[in-house]
């Protein structure tokens, strides 16, 4: 019987590549370890597609289409988690008649990317936090026109609001000099959890310096006093 018959009857679509389930997750999965690991460009399709224990070597292609194109989803999904859990804890504070201070404001945008196992999106096999953190550097600092065509003005909002809360606490700084400390927050920041999320893929106990219990508040304190300083 052709192929085609075979695939109808079977109620399967004939294109699709004999795989089981799930192979589209562990592709998404297998790359975003790989691109944290050893940058965007340091990872080939083979590469993705032997990780994921792919059966057929064309999956990547069938799913995405391009590699290219599956980094684009992999952004999305970076920002779509972050964007979404920065919401509700903003939504919660608010209702609280916060955030009351720059060290609420940098607390909720660092607890979201690492320790808020509470949220949902933080229940899948990502390995600390969000578990993107490394990628996410990697697009700004290497591929930031692929980065931003990706997000565009879409998934930006609470991030946005939360440089607007600062700007409410920081009103006495002047403007031209918080555009500037809030920039290098956001490059110390980033750079900062990559570089935790790498020392707990190494050692799952984070190592001596982001294994001490005090390692999330001391950050958020540096980057406070960075904001702050007269």
């Amino acid at each position: 019987m052709p192929k085609r018959a075979t695939a109808l009857r079977e109620n399967r679509s004939p294109e699709r590549p004999p795989e089981e389930d799930g192979t589209r997750e562990r592709l998404k999965s297998a790359a975003i370890r790989l691109f944290s690991i050893h940058g965007i460009d340091g990872v080939s399709v083979r590469n993705i597609v032997t990780d994921a224990g792919a059966k057929n070597g064309a999956s990547l292609h069938y799913y995405f289409r391009t590699k290219d194109d599956l980094i684009r989803e992999l952004v999305v999904d970076a920002a779509k988690r972050s964007d979404r859990a920065r919401n509700v804890r903003l939504d919660l504070l608010e209702a609280q008649g916060g955030p009351r201070s720059v060290r609420d404001v940098l607390r909720l945008i660092i607890e979201v990317e690492t320790v808020d196992t509470s949220d949902p999106d933080q229940t899948g096999p990502l390995p600390i936090g969000f578990g993107h953190m490394r990628f996410v550097v990697a697009m700004q600092f290497n591929h930031r026109k692929m980065f931003l065509d990706a997000i565009g003005d879409r998934w930006n909002k609470s991030y946005l609001r939360c440089i607007k809360h600062l700007r409410r606490l920081m009103a006495h700084v002047p403007a031209a000099i918080l555009n500037q400390r809030l920039v290098f927050m956001s490059l110390f920041l980033n750079a900062s959890l990559a570089a935790r999320e790498a020392a707990f893929e190494s050692d799952p106990t984070g190592g001596k310096l982001w294994g001490r219990e005090e390692a999330l508040e001391n950050l958020i304190g540096t980057i406070a006093r960075g904001l702050e300083a007269d």
